[in-house]
């Protein structure tokens, strides 16, 4: 399979997003959780929820 290319500012906004996700609930976030507050399709929310491990 092909890599997803995902730009480093994008990483970065899902780090926060992700943080944000962790603080106000106290669990980590999901991948379709990523994918709808970041509104990108479901293979790039996969490949930016592999970088934020």
């Amino acid at each position: 399979p092909t890599a997803v290319p995902v730009p480093a500012a994008l990483v970065d906004h899902a780090r926060k997003v992700a943080d944000d996700h962790q603080t106000r609930t106290g669990a980590p976030i999901d991948t379709d959780t990523l994918r709808a507050r970041l509104g990108v399709p479901p293979h790039l929310a996969d490949a930016i929820a592999a970088q934020l491990t």
